[in-house]
């Protein structure tokens, strides 16, 4: 009552914005939970549940660990909210499926995605949205990442930040690959020094029984807030780029659920073992995520979404035959359904991609022979092999990231070298794998100006850019 500024965070809970992250948020989490289960008052286990819900998996810096029974509360919370969630959810999809978008008037990226000819190459990163941008930082340093990511207003803001200040093609949502586990049944939270953490992962087949089978409904409720972002992020991007949708792949999901944190710390070891020790285990655990990510990704192009992306970030984590066995059908999958609902439904057929990081060497015969339109490839493999694995696919990629940490004239160089390597059809420049924190915004949009300048003057539409 002091009368500072107010920040909204879903689920109409208020938070000061001088409240000093995390430490306010952490209360507030936890007052949050003791409210809901000791009032008899179903109004306030409700507003409870519907906050919880916007803050599960935030990032709460000075804490080491999440709290597993608080997870197991929330999680109890949200089931209980559900049912309402569901409607409301439902009444959110039938409105965006009615919604009329501005018309794209930078088509760059949709039209080299279709292997159409190009007046130059386009150009977007991953995580092209992040810390390594000044006014990214506005945001990161006072509000947690999942906090970020489920409040419309600022995911949206964040999404459209890179395009603002380099002109790139596309936009890609600022959200996780990780907001699909709670639909599945599986909490997950940021953890200071770790990064994602699974409160309880899966050990053995006993405990897929915790595993949820994701309806649409689940979906558009419990993940609105992706889907009230991309809507606001096309309309506010207006036309001027792309806007793609993601996911994360079967098995990188997977990884996740039985690791309980990420592969770079851990090689895997735990979610590969489970891979050898029940491959039939893994195979329906492979199947139900692979069912909740056709249905997401469909609802991102309800959304608003042009282009989808599949993230199979840990591809790299398995031997060729492994991934060919637990990786490979399911993307093929994932594609073939997600252009099969699409046309069922009557919504845009956009283009579909896909980035088997760290298995570029290996994986691209396989993809080749799938319905995937883009292969978007990491700085593992010569573009001129890429080329001869797959001849029918536009390729994306794969400028190694270290080079942006060199001086403008190397970045200028390697760019015009990726350029000659790929040529300037049938090709979407970014990184082999994505923007660094540590990097320079000054750095950053030398790569995206001289990708611009050098293939339109390779195409004989423009003067050859100074060197």
């Amino acid at each position: 009552n002091d009368g500072s500024k107010q920040v909204k965070i879903p689920g109409r809970v208020l938070l000061k914005e001088q409240l000093s992250p995390p430490k306010d948020a952490t209360m507030l989490f936890l007052l949050l939970i003791t409210t809901a289960l000791a009032s008899p008052t179903s109004t306030i286990k409700s507003v409870a549940s519907n906050s919880l819900n916007g803050l599960r998996g935030a990032e709460f810096q000075g804490i080491r660990s999440l709290s597993r029974g608080a997870l197991q509360q929330l999680a109890r919370s949200r089931r209980a909210n559900r049912q309402s969630s569901h409607r409301l959810g439902e009444r959110r999809r039938v409105s965006a499926s009615a919604e009329n978008f501005p018309a794209l008037k930078n088509d760059l990226l949709i039209r080299a995605a279709r292997g159409e000819q190009t007046e130059k190459v386009p150009i977007w990163m991953h995580r092209q949205a992040g810390r390594y941008l000044p006014e990214f930082r506005n945001y990161s340093d006072r509000f947690p990442f999942m906090h970020r990511c489920s409040t419309p207003d600022i995911a949206t803001r964040l999404t459209i930040q890179p395009v603002e200040r380099y002109g790139l093609d596309a936009a890609i949502i600022f959200s996780d690959i990780l907001v699909l586990l709670p639909p599945l049944g599986i909490e997950w939270g940021m953890v200071k020094g770790k990064g994602p953490v699974v409160s309880e992962p899966i050990n053995t087949p006993e405990d897929l029984v915790r595993v949820r089978t994701v309806k649409q409904s689940d979906i558009t409720s419990e993940l609105s807030y992706v889907m009230e972002a991309l809507s606001r992020s096309r309309r506010e991007l207006d036309g001027r780029a792309t806007l793609i949708g993601f996911s994360g792949a079967p098995w990188t999901l997977l990884g996740y659920m039985v690791q309980g944190e990420g592969a770079k710390s851990t090689a895997a070891v735990k979610a590969k073992g489970f891979l050898y020790q029940y491959p039939d285990a893994s195979h329906k655990l492979l199947e139900t995520i692979t069912d909740a990510v056709v249905l997401y990704l469909v609802e991102q192009v309800r959304a608003g979404a042009q282009m989808v992306q599949v993230f199979d970030s840990w591809a790299g984590e398995l031997t060729p035959e492994l991934f060919a066995e637990f990786s490979t059908p399911y993307l093929k999958d994932v594609a073939t359904r997600v252009k099969q609902q699409l046309k069922e439904q009557g919504l845009p057929q956009v283009p579909v991609s896909v980035f088997p990081k760290g298995a570029s060497g290996h994986a691209l015969p396989d993809l080749s022979n799938s319905d995937y339109d883009v292969i978007s490839l990491d700085e593992g493999i010569r573009p001129s092999v890429a080329r001869e694995q797959a001849p029918n696919k536009v390729l994306q990629g794969n400028l190694d990231p270290a080079v942006l940490y060199l001086p403008k004239d190397v970045i200028k160089a390697e760019t015009r070298k990726m350029v000659d390597n790929f040529g300037t059809n049938k090709y979407i420049a970014n990184l082999g794998y994505a923007v660094d924190k540590s990097m320079d915004p000054e750095l950053v949009g030398a790569f995206v100006e001289e990708l611009h300048d050098y293939s339109e003057a390779k195409n004989g539409l423009a003067a050859p850019a100074a060197s």
